[in-house]
């Protein structure tokens, strides 16, 4: 039976971060030994006290205890749960710690299969289903297990009839859960899949939702949403139905044992084995026999919720990003600017679909490279490769010489720096945002570059300097400020190459042109890859990539280029120009 339940999977999930609470887990069960060993003996004391009013001078002494004992079961209980909770709860945040960086160390078509709103359901939810589980069935489960286990005994020890009876009736309402278990499970699989499903919808238009009211799509979205309801609710149903199946076996056994226990208690009354204190103990433990029972049938629903949950979360570490750090160490790229070179690099996001074809050139360390193309000829792809967001179907990426699959992600990714048309501001300090919780950048040199980025005015009239909060997304900042604090955030790192993939789009011209003069200066010194359809903006590059269909058109310097007017490049920005003039 143990093997089909989610014990074993729950501790191979949470096992190593609940072993760092071994001293909680010891105070855990003393406190649950004394609360059963009180509840155990509170019948004992009223039978004690019912025998005694035969007597002449009833033993008042006996309520005085069953009330101490009342108020000590009321305390211990408060105390292991609070116990329990704190270790549970401790547990399963270590463990969607480690589901977060997980999630996070995969690679881009991740992130497509699963939307924002089902990661969160998962990491969230589900671990929290987890937490909730090792309290509810792990502590609660082997408490009410050890009370049932110590409550047949004293029956027992009562008489062997009213023992022999509810250990059958235990027998069978195992066996009912036992066969009904796996019943259930299917359905609350399900109803995670669903809601999963449903949360992921509402993140995505949470997210879009300026675009969606300003598009019309308020109807279509209000449609989606009724139809995930209505999906939703079937399946919630199903699973429901499944679960009052045990709960209506569970009552007719439940039944059976209150017959059985009075008839048993009858034959003893007559049979003068039993007084009516014993009796009246037997009715005692036999409910709190009957507690238990239906305790554990309560928690199998969080037994079948925890088994969905783990599935779930088991899924999700299942998953290995295709692009990792090599086997073994790891190469170190050089330090300084970085050469790039491109050895017939080869690239689909689709097997079967290449979208860059052959691709091969190398930039020398130092020099600047303005790539182009119209849209969707693999200028992006590129950028991607060299930060590894993935890799290539045949052909080598190098820097510095060094294969990049050789290098260590950590390592590649600190070394090279992108910015790109869609900033990413989080609700934090501007502290916090330009150095990504690295406190080794001192501040000095924080501003000293923000007024090299023309965001001196900006950021004198903040009024917490440094310290002050941004919103997510942005909120409170042009499009341009937002734009050179990317630019800023990338220069603080102060890395080998730095790609600028329609980076200055947002801006208009005046920022545009104030940005140019900071970013070659920034630049002197490193290698750096522009990809951009304003051709105004690769003026300074040292040399120009014309990219079409996936494939190499023309590479060269950029002054040559120009020279020629039979050159793709030189027909490029004569077309730009009269684009500009119209």
């Amino acid at each position: 039976m143990w093997t089909k339940l989610p014990i074993l999977p729950y501790f191979r999930l949470v096992g190593p971060y609940l072993k760092q609470h071994k001293s909680r887990f010891a105070l855990l069960t003393l406190l649950l030994a004394a609360n059963i060993a009180v509840q155990l003996t509170i019948p004992w004391l009223l039978m004690k006290y019912f025998d005694s009013l035969n007597s002449p001078e009833p033993a008042e002494k006996f309520i005085f205890l069953f009330i101490l004992l009342g108020v000590c079961y009321q305390i211990l209980s408060l105390a292991s749960d609070y116990v329990g909770e704190h270790v549970g709860w401790s547990a399963a945040n270590k463990l969607r710690s480690r589901l977060m960086r997980h999630c996070l160390g995969q690679d881009i078509a991740f992130f497509h299969q699963y939307s924002p709103g089902e990661l969160l359901d998962r990491v969230d939810g589900a671990v929290n289903g987890l937490a909730e589980f090792f309290y509810k069935f792990v502590v609660r489960f082997t408490n009410n297990l050890m009370l049932l286990g110590v409550t047949l005994i004293v029956l027992y020890n009562i008489h062997w009839s009213i023992g022999a009876v509810m250990t059958l009736f235990v027998a069978g309402a195992a066996l009912v859960y036992y066969l009904l278990r796996d019943y259930a499970l299917p359905h609350w699989v399900r109803v995670g899949e669903t809601s999963s499903a449903f949360f992921g919808f509402i993140g995505e238009q949470l997210t879009n939702t300026e675009d969606t009211r300003s598009s019309g799509a308020s109807g279509y979205v209000m449609r989606k949403f009724k139809a995930l309801l209505n999906q939703w609710l079937p399946v919630h149903m199903e699973a429901g139905r499944a679960f009052s199946v045990m709960w209506m076996s569970s009552m007719l056994l439940l039944g059976l044992s209150t017959i059985l226990t009075f008839g048993v208690s009858s034959w003893l009354w007559h049979a003068g084995a039993a007084g009516p204190g014993t009796v009246y103990m037997i009715m005692m433990y036999t409910v709190m026999l009957v507690g238990p029972i239906d305790t554990i049938r309560l928690e199998l629903g969080a037994l079948q919720r925890a088994s969905a949950n783990i599935e779930r979360i088991r899924q999700l570490f299942e998953i290995r990003p295709s692009v990792g750090d090599p086997a073994e160490g790891g190469d170190t790229l050089q330090s300084g600017a970085l050469s790039v070179e491109f050895s017939s690099v080869s690239f689909g996001y689709t097997p079967g679909e290449p979208v860059l074809h052959g691709i091969g050139f190398k930039l020398e360390a130092g020099e600047s490279l303005g790539i182009v193309g119209r849209t969707g000829s693999g200028k992006t792809s590129i950028a991607r490769l060299l930060l590894r967001l993935y890799d290539p179907q045949s052909g080598t990426v190098s820097l510095g010489g060094t294969d990049i699959s050789r290098v260590k992600l950590s390592g590649l990714r600190e070394r090279v720096g992108i910015v790109t048309q869609d900033v990413q501001i989080f609700k934090g300090t501007v502290r916090d945002n330009l150095t990504f919780f690295n406190q080794s950048i001192p501040d000095g040199k924080i501003v000293s570059l923000l007024t090299e980025l023309s965001l001196d005015n900006w950021f004198q009239a903040l009024p917490q300097g440094l310290d002050t909060q941004l919103e997510a997304g942005g909120g409170g900042l042009s499009a341009g400020e937002a734009q050179l604090l990317a630019f800023a955030r990338v220069f603080l790192k102060d890395p080998g190459l730095i790609i600028l993939d329609e980076a200055s789009s947002r801006l208009d011209p005046a920022t545009e042109e104030k940005l140019d003069r900071a970013v070659r200066k920034l630049l002197r010194g490193r290698t750096a890859i522009l990809i951009a359809h304003r051709l105004s903006t690769l003026r300074h590059v040292d040399r120009i990539l014309v990219v079409d269909s996936g494939r190499i058109a023309e590479n060269g310097l950029q002054g040559a280029l120009l020279e020629d007017p039979d050159s793709r490049y030189s027909r490029l920005l004569r077309q730009s120009l009269r684009n500009r003039t119209v």
